[in-house]
Formats: C-alpha cells, sequence, structure tokens
C-alpha cells in the first residue's frame, strides 16, 4: 500500500496497517476468511481502534478491498449491527473503502454501506483508488 504504513496486526492473507501522519488504520488483504476467523480479525481491528484513538484522539478507517472477497451475508450483519456500534462508541467516525474489480465483493461493500448508513452514524465513502481514500481522511480526520 504505502511506505509508511506500520504493520499492527497480520493473519495468513490478511493485516492492518497503521499510517500515523493521517491518521488512520487500513484494513488490507486478499481472498476469503471463514467467518470465525473475520470476526476475530474485526475484534482485533476494535482493539486497535481504541488504542490508536487514545493516542491519536481521532482516527479514520480505511478498506482497501482490492483483493477481497464477498463476506458471508451473517458475518456483513454482524458488522453492521455490531461492530459498527462498537466503533462508533470507541470515537470512530469515518470508513473509506477503496473499491475492488470483483462485481460480487462491489455489491457486497454497497449493501454494507447502505445498511450502514441506516443503522450507524459512521459517514462511509467509496473510492477508487487509495491516495483518494487517504486525503479524504486527511480532511475529515
Amino acid at each position: 500500500m504505502e511506505n509508511n504504513i506500520i504493520r499492527l496486526h497480520a493473519t495468513e492473507n490478511r493485516y492492518f496497517g497503521y499510517d500515523q501522519e493521517v491518521p488512520y488504520i487500513a484494513s488490507l488483504g486478499n481472498g476469503f476468511m471463514l467467518s470465525e476467523e473475520f470476526r476475530k480479525f474485526m475484534e482485533r481491528g476494535l482493539e486497535l481502534i481504541h488504542e490508536k484513538i487514545k493516542e491519536n484522539g481521532n482516527l479514520g478507517w480505511l478498506v482497501d478491498a482490492r483483493r477481497m472477497e464477498v463476506i458471508d451475508p451473517n458475518d456483513k450483519e454482524w458488522v453492521v449491527n455490531h461492530w459498527n456500534i462498537k466503533a462508533y462508541e470507541a470515537g470512530l467516525r469515518f470508513v473509506a473503502f477503496v473499491l475492488p474489480e470483483n462485481i460480487f465483493t462491489l455489491m457486497n461493500i454497497e449493501e454494507y454501506t447502505e445498511e450502514s448508513t441506516n443503522n450507524s452514524a459512521l459517514t462511509i465513502h467509496h473510492f477508487n483508488d487509495v491516495e483518494s481514500a487517504k486525503n479524504w481522511l486527511k480532511e475529515v480526520v
């Protein structure tokens, strides 16, 4: 993604990175994750949000979904109805998605965004490249 990203946590095919300059946590990876692995990974993301908001006072969340696969509908609902609320309570306000070319993953992200907009106070925007997403987070965080 970028040279100034510090890797905070990694699994076999995903990792969380941190850019202190903006600041934001990036979720990057490729492929599909089973439900248990996905939720555990996202729970670790919540811990990192708490940690970095204590350090910075504010924080963005950037999902680079260009090489990710569709997530299970139950996991999408869990993120909308559980994770988003916990992230907001921790102080997260802004989420940037770098969109994939895969139409099914794109539809999954669009559904998540629509449901999240209806069910949480997170502001979610979509971008075609990392630089645009990062620049938006710089403006709003």
